[in-house]
């Protein structure tokens, strides 16, 4: 037996386990099981961090004229695969105070991302099947 890449093997599932936010994750492969437990912390919505995204807003003479409005990005809170809710939202929609936006597939849990609160969708920065990392940008919502 490789004592190793057993040890390598161990490490990845805590870091998965860590970065998933999981209190438990088992593996079998190879005749060798691998089980990682830690204490369990509470879970926490996907973090909305406000952002400035120009938005335009006709001037009183019909002209576009540039206002910075408060948008909040909607990060990804797992590793794994994000999945658009169907229908899927698009820039311009508006979208209610615990709409499922999206959710990302960690080891066939499905982890939902919702709005923080009502609004209009500004950006989009995923498409269905992307794998995502840890805090990486999903949406962005400008405030209603």
């Amino acid at each position: 037996m490789d004592w190793e890449l057993t040890l390598e093997r161990a490490k990845r599932a805590a870091e998965f386990c860590a970065a998933a936010g999981l209190a438990r994750f088992r593996v079998e492969e190879d005749g060798i099981e691998i089980e990682v437990r830690r204490s369990p912390r509470p879970v926490r919505p996907p973090t909305a961090v406000p952002a400035a995204e120009p938005s335009a807003v006709p001037s009183p003479n019909g002209a576009p004229s540039r206002e910075t409005r408060a948008a909040a990005v909607v990060k990804a809170e797992f590793v794994g695969v994000v999945r658009l809710a169907r229908p899927a939202v698009m820039e311009g929609t508006v979208v209610g105070g615990d709409r499922e936006l999206a959710y990302v597939e960690s080891l066939g849990i499905r982890n939902p991302i919702r709005s923080s609160g009502p609004g209009r969708v500004v950006a989009v920065h995923v498409s269905d099947g992307q794998p995502v990392e840890f805090g990486q940008p999903l949406f962005s919502i400008e405030s209603a």
